[in-house]
């Protein structure tokens, strides 16, 4: 680790190694520190007896942000497209692979075809000018239309498993904000699990001339009348003082601002953070040596907890051993800003495993259970409560899914937010030129 770099980014989440990946691809040196032991964040993989086990986001959106920085830096993605895609509802599993497929459900499953018409004219009508606000949740809105529980359940499904936030829990108009932006939308798994993506990027960093840490923790942002100067790190238990004009953070805005001396931060945007409120999820590997589903990916609706089961050895190679197949299953807690009792609602969770594949306890070997909630959420916070990727620091920035423009979300989101950032520097660095 030299004293002075052209960049320093805190954290190695998918923001993190983006915008390492984006700014040393343009030129600069960078050095992209992580506090733990390997990168990627809440969006990486560790081993389990052979088994790439997800830290946290494992599907990525087809040819979307992600993707694109990928191909802007010269690197290949890895991404293999979930080709077979179905959804569990209330013990029928019907498949999704078609578009159209959540209009068609909605007609199969509504209790009339006046049912059906009323939903789907709301849906209709809030996509294109009759939105509703963020003062009543998306649960209180469709309750207008149907109390039809699989209708109900197909959207807590998809609201929880991509927003980590319960449909109860979600601000309606935010819902669409997300539908606008991804729709439609291919999600695909990463060949080697997804820290083999973010160790290439790692390497083009370091082809550039920068340098990767992990184990190397931020302490202090130092900051020089408005203006970010450098950081502080705390690494092989000495504390470093490193200087750069850019400094990006991928630790959340909060964590960012408490990094940064009290009178740096204004009280108006100090008031913003305190809005924001993580939320949680449950993540549960499980393996087993037959194939159990046909799919690859599963919405579950009508569940105890349960969102989605994916199956990523199904698509992508190098994830589990060979003849062996490997399950991600998310979940929601009935209170996902303020779970309570976590082996209460894995409890639940395997309830509903039980449900969904027959003799799961003689079939299935359960690898990991996860809730990833508080300093480790699911999201930073629910979705239309963000501050934006700038901060009142100079050349101080934040990324990752703790402010995602409007619509994005997830990996989409984070990545989204590395580009929103590297176009400011670009821009800022042309008008200085000028």
């Amino acid at each position: 680790m030299d004293n002075e770099y052209d960049a320093i980014v805190l954290g190695s989440g998918v923001g993190g190694c983006c915008i390492a990946a984006l700014l040393a691809h343009g030129g600069k040196r960078v050095l992209l520190a992580e506090k733990r032991s390997y990168l990627g964040g809440r969006f990486s993989t560790v081993n389990r007896d052979g088994y790439l086990c997800a830290t946290g986001g494992l599907a990525v959106p087809v040819g979307r942000n992600l993707e694109e920085v990928c191909a802007s830096v010269g690197i290949p993605s890895g991404v293999k497209p979930s080709t077979k895609v179905g959804i569990w509802l209330d013990g029928t599993l019907y498949d999704a692979a078609e578009g159209g497929f959540t209009r068609r459900i909605i007609r199969e499953v509504a209790d009339s075809p006046e049912e059906a018409r009323r939903v789907l004219e709301a849906l209709n009508g809030a996509m294109q000018d009759n939105a509703p606000g963020n003062d009543i949740s998306f649960r209180q809105w469709l309750n207008q239309y149907t109390q039809n529980a699989r209708i109900h359940g197909m959207f807590q499904a998809t609201i929880s498993s991509l927003l980590t936030v319960n449909s109860h829990e979600l601000p309606a108009g935010e819902y669409f904000n997300v539908i606008r932006v991804i729709s439609p939308l291919t999600f695909g798994f990463i060949e080697g699990g997804s820290l083999s993506l973010w160790l290439r990027m790692a390497r083009l960093v370091e082809d550039a001339g920068g340098t990767v840490l992990t184990g190397a923790a931020g302490e202090h942002i130092h900051v020089d009348d408005g203006r970010v100067a450098g950081v502080r790190l705390r690494y092989q238990q000495q504390s470093h003082d490193v200087s750069a004009p850019l400094v990006i953070s991928n630790l959340g805005p909060t964590a960012t601002a408490g990094l940064v001396e009290a009178p740096w931060i204004d009280p108006g945007y100090r008031q913003q953070l305190g809005r924001m409120t993580p939320t949680a999820i449950m993540w549960l590997h499980f393996c087993s040596d037959e194939l159990l589903l046909d799919y690859s990916a599963v919405s579950v609706g009508c569940s105890r907890r349960v969102n989605m089961i994916d199956v990523p050895s199904l698509e992508a190679e190098g994830v589990a051993p060979a003849g062996k197949h490997l399950y991600t299953v998310g979940a929601a807690p009935l209170n996902s800003l303020d779970p309570e009792d976590i082996k209460g609602e894995f409890a639940a969770v395997m309830d509903d495993l039980r449900d969904i594949i027959p003799d799961f306890d003689q079939r299935c070997e359960v690898l990991t259970k996860t809730c990833y909630r508080g300093k480790w959420p699911g999201f930073r916070t629910v979705p239309g409560s963000r501050p934006t990727h700038r901060t009142p620091v100079e050349n101080l920035y934040n990324v990752g899914d703790g402010v995602c423009p409007p619509g994005y979300e997830g990996s989409m989101g984070a990545a989204k937010s590395a580009q929103d950032v590297f176009a400011d520097i670009r821009q800022q660095e042309s008008l200085i030129s000028v």
